[in-house]
């Protein structure tokens, strides 16, 4: 007897822990790594891979998937979906077949007022769902397993459910559908530099003159200082990154600092000279390592000295700045104004957070088991 009593302890301890772990875990992990609101999660499931976007597109599959003679997959009827994105796969507890989870998802949905769009009973399809993440557009995201395939795909107003349940677990898609926001790097102005970064959301400006290796804003610099001073002004809720460049005269590690001293000489200049919070400019240096053009002629390194302005709008202020590479251009071949050339800038990827919810999840489960052999 004691020692189940102190059995009992420890498996109190533990759920204790779990429910802890829950909690914590609730309000830091928004949207990352929860179960959606709008879909009940199988009791005993555990998320294993988590995706979730503000806005992506995805495509339903409302007909059964078939092969195409050049390879791939196609559906005779498929719908087109732009908005919230959330991608969760659930681990299933071994006790239950895809057969059970299938048909609970379904009545789950029912009960929630979701009406079924599309029904695929098993066996739908034995290709591994892999094979089919062009046909959803469902991106790289983790697709597996081909036993069992069941699907079905629901909707309750603006919402929409994609769900494959098979060997592997659940494999569930919630879309909320909704136009784009895309006012987030909404910058107003005429001037070509408000208006290179109201298309693009960054600029690479050459109007910022200094002396060879030093850091000092010549005067040539003031019919560009003043119309960056003027966008600021006019955008109050807009705030800059400012990124010095050069090209590869020199070590790396001067390149380095006399990038960063160029940076700070411009937002110094805006703050003195115009009047911006410096609050509202943020600063660094990449020095040579993000080249426009070869370093071998003079045309290519004068292409590479430059500070490229990045938007920063109080929706994307707090997340990571765009890669600095090929940004639109503002040329100063004539005081005050330029044209701006628009490029490509790959994104940057995010490290993905601790999953602290599984954790929860695996000391609940471990707590269960503990109840269950000790007959708590």
């Amino acid at each position: 007897m004691p020692f189940k009593n102190g059995v009992k302890r420890v498996v109190v301890n533990l759920t204790a822990m779990a429910l802890g772990l829950a909690a914590v875990a609730g309000p830091s992990l928004a949207n990352q790594e929860a179960d959606h609101p709008e879909v009940a999660r199988f009791p005993g499931a555990l998320i294993k891979n988590y995706d979730y976007k503000e806005y992506e597109e995805f495509q339903l599959i409302l007909a059964k998937p078939q092969s195409m003679p050049g390879g791939g997959y196609t559906a005779a009827k498929l719908m087109p979906l732009e908005g919230k994105v959330t991608y969760i796969h659930y681990e299933m507890p071994k006790s239950v077949s895809p057969l059970q989870v299938f048909r609970n998802y379904q009545s789950s949905l029912r009960r929630s007022g979701f009406a079924e769009l599309f029904t695929c009973e098993r066996p739908c399809t034995t290709e591994n769902l892999s094979a089919f993440s062009g046909l959803m557009k469902a991106r790289k995201l983790y697709l597996n397993y081909s036993t069992d395939n069941q699907y079905l795909a629901a909707q309750r107003n603006n919402t929409y459910v994609s769900l494959w349940v098979n060997d592997g677990g659940a494999w569930l898609f919630v879309v909320e559908k909704e136009k784009l926001n895309d006012g987030l790097m909404a910058v107003t102005g005429e001037s070509p530099i408000a208006k290179a970064l109201g298309a693009d959301g960054k600029v690479d400006l050459y109007g910022f003159q200094f002396d060879t290796g030093k850091a000092v804003l010549r005067d040539g610099s003031k019919p560009t200082l003043q119309e960056l001073g003027k966008v600021l002004q006019d955008n109050p809720s807009l705030s800059l990154e400012v990124v010095g460049h050069t090209d590869d005269v020199g070590g790396a590690d001067a390149n380095q600092r006399l990038s960063e001293a160029r940076a700070a000489a411009v937002a110094d200049a805006l703050s003195r000279q115009h009047g911006i919070a410096a609050q509202r400019l943020k600063t660094r240096g990449v020095g040579q390592t993000v080249p426009l053009a070869a370093n071998t002629t003079e045309a290519g390194r004068a292409q590479n000295r430059r500070v490229e302005i990045i938007a920063q709008l109080p929706d994307t202020a707090t997340k990571a700045a765009p890669a600095s590479r090929a940004a639109p251009a503002v040329q100063p071949p004539t005081p005050n104004t330029a044209a701006a050339q628009p490029s490509g800038t790959p994104a940057t990827e995010q490290p993905k957070p601790r999953n602290l919810l599984e954790d929860a999840n695996k000391a609940v489960e471990a707590a269960g088991k503990l109840k269950n052999l000790f007959g708590l």
